[in-house]
C-alpha cells in the first residue's frame, strides 16, 4: 500500500487588486490591507486540514489605472494576466500570483490554471469580487480557485462527503451559510497532486511571515496562533459545545473539525471516514480513534494486476486504456489495436510520438509504440470535436482510428500521452513513455506492516 505523506507545505502568493475592487474596498491602503489580511484568514481556515498554509508574501494595488484591461470573460482575462505576468516577469518568487478584479455583476467567481501551480509561467487566477459580495463568499471564492491549482475538481451536490456544513469545491458553497470544509474526493484529489510530484513548490518554507498578519484576534471566527478554537460572539460561543467565549476549548473536547470528529470528540477507532471509489486500486481509510484527521488516501501498490489482469494500477487507478479512451471519446470508444498506434505514433508529428522536448518530438521506439500518444477506436458516426484540440482520424485495417492534439506551449506534458501503468504487452506496461516488463512484478510485502496494512 501506498500513501501521500503529509509534511507542512507552504504556498506563497502576489495578489493584485484593480482599481475597481481598490476603490470599492475603500480607496485607503491601510483599510484595504486589513482587509485582504481578513480574507486571507478566511482562506487559511479552509486550509489548515490539509497541512497548507497560505501565505501572502506581497500585494499589489492598481491605484491610478489598471496595467491590462479588466474586463471580458474570465477565462480570457486569465490568458491575458498571465501573458502580462510573463512579459513584465512579475513575482516570480512567489509560487501563484492572483489578480482580484471588481464586478457589478457576474455568474462566476473567476477562472485559474488547473494543475499548474508550480509551472512559473502558468500558475495563475482571477478571482471577481461582486458588489456586494460579504468577505467570507468571496474567501471561498479564492479557495476554489486555488483547489483547482492543486489539482482538485468542482463536485456536483451529493457526490462526496465532507467535515462542514457545505463543501468548498461545490460551486453552490460561495452562498452557503456555515463552517466550509474540502470533501473527501478534494483531499484526494490533493494528495494524488502531491504524489505525482506536481507540489514540489510548496515545501519550501518562507524565509519570514508577515506579524500582523500572524496576529490573533479572538472573536472573528478564524483559529489563529495561539488560539484552540474561535466561536464568534458571545451569544455564538454559548451555543458552541466545544468552544469558549475566551477561544479555549470546554473541558473533556477533544477535536473540533475533520473526518474524524464527530461532536467534539475523535470517532472511534476503525470507522470508515473515507470510502473508496468505484476504482478497485483505491482502498477505504479509517480513523484510528487518536486523530480528528482520516489517514493518509492509501490505494493498492502501483503493478498489481486489476480488471479482470487486462490491466495494472498505478497511483490508485485501474489503468486500463479502454477507460481511458471512454473518457474522451465517449462510452463506444475503445483502445486502438496495435496496428492503429503502429499508424499514427509512428509519424513523429504532433498528432503521433513518444512525447517532446527541446528539441521537439520524441521517435517511439517499436517496442513503445503503445506508450506514446492514446490512439483510440472510433465507432460513432458523429464527427468527435474538442475544444482547444485538433482531431486525427486514420482508417486502419477497417478500423477508425482516432486521436487529439491540443493546443499548448511546447513546454507543457501532452495529456494525450498514455497514464503510466498502461498494459502495452504481455506482462508489460508503460513506464515514463516506454513499454516495461519490470512494472507489473510484484513486490514483497513484509508480513508485519507497522500499523498501516489493511
Amino acid at each position: 500500500k501506498e500513501a501521500a505523506s503529509r509534511p507542512p507545505r507552504y504556498l506563497e502568493m502576489h495578489v493584485i487588486l484593480d482599481k475597481a475592487l481598490y476603490d470599492y474596498m475603500g480607496a485607503d491602503k491601510d483599510v484595504v490591507v486589513a482587509k485582504i489580511v481578513q480574507l486571507f484568514s478566511y482562506v487559511n481556515s479552509m486550509f489548515a486540514p490539509l497541512n497548507l498554509t497560505i501565505v501572502l508574501s506581497s500585494l499589489e494595488f492598481w491605484i491610478e489605472k489598471d496595467k491590462i484591461p479588466t474586463t471580458g470573460d474570465a477565462e480570457e482575462l486569465l490568458q491575458s494576466f498571465l501573458q502580462w505576468k510573463n512579459e513584465h516577469r512579475v513575482s516570480w518568487l512567489q509560487d501563484i500570483m492572483f489578480l482580484f478584479v471588481y464586478r457589478e455583476q457576474s455568474r462566476y467567481v473567476g477562472a485559474s490554471s488547473a494543475r499548474k501551480l508550480c509551472l512559473k509561467s502558468h500558475a495563475g487566477g482571477v478571482a471577481l469580487y461582486r458588489r456586494a459580495m460579504p468577505l467570507e463568499a468571496f474567501a471561498v471564492a479564492v479557495a476554489q480557485l486555488l483547489g483547482l491549482s492543486l489539482g482538485m475538481e468542482l463536485e456536483d451536490p451529493g457526490s462526496c462527503q465532507c467535515a462542514g456544513a457545505a463543501c468548498i469545491m461545490r460551486p453552490s458553497s460561495v452562498h452557503s451559510p456555515g463552517v466550509k470544509a474540502f470533501s473527501t474526493c478534494s483531499i484526494r484529489d490533493f494528495q494524488r497532486f502531491l504524489a505525482a510530484g506536481e507540489g514540489q513548490c510548496l515545501l519550501n518554507r518562507p524565509a519570514a511571515m508577515d506579524v500582523a498578519y500572524k496576529a490573533p484576534k479572538c472573536g472573528n471566527k478564524v483559529v489563529e496562533p495561539g488560539e484552540a478554537c474561535d466561536c464568534g460572539t458571545a451569544e455564538e460561543c454559548r451555543r458552541d459545545p466545544c468552544c469558549t467565549i475566551g477561544c479555549n476549548l470546554r473541558r473533556g473536547v477533544q477535536c473540533l473539525t475533520g473526518p474524524c470528529c464527530r461532536k467534539c470528540r475523535f470517532r472511534r477507532k476503525g470507522a470508515v471516514c473515507r470510502r473508496s471509489s468505484e476504482d478497485e486500486c483505491e482502498l477505504k481509510e479509517y480513523c484510528n480513534g487518536t486523530s480528528a484527521q482520516c489517514s493518509p488516501d492509501l490505494w493498492v501498490m502501483d503493478g498489481h494486476p486489476c480488471g479482470r489482469n487486462t490491466a495494472f494500477c498505478y497511483r490508485g487507478a485501474c489503468q486500463a486504456a479502454d477507460k481511458q479512451c471512454q473518457r474522451i471519446f465517449g462510452s463506444d470508444a475503445k483502445n486502438g489495436p496495435l496496428a492503429c498506434y503502429e499508424e499514427i505514433n509512428s509519424q513523429m508529428d504532433r498528432m503521433g510520438h513518444c512525447g517532446s522536448n527541446g528539441h521537439g518530438y520524441q521517435r517511439c521506439a517499436w517496442k513503445d509504440l503503445q506508450c506514446g500518444k492514446l490512439v483510440c477506436e472510433y465507432s460513432s458516426s458523429r464527427p468527435f470535436t474538442k475544444e482547444k484540440a485538433a482531431v486525427m482520424y486514420a482508417l486502419v485495417q477497417n478500423k477508425l482510428c482516432v486521436t487529439l492534439d491540443y493546443m499548448k506551449p511546447p513546454n507543457e506534458r501532452d495529456p494525450m500521452l498514455v497514464n503510466d501503468g498502461t498494459v502495452c504487452g504481455d506482462r508489460k506496461a508503460s513506464d515514463a513513455l516506454m513499454c516495461s516488463s519490470s512494472f507489473g512484478r510484484r513486490r514483497t510485502c513484509r508480513k508485519h506492516c507497522s500499523g498501516n496494512g489493511i
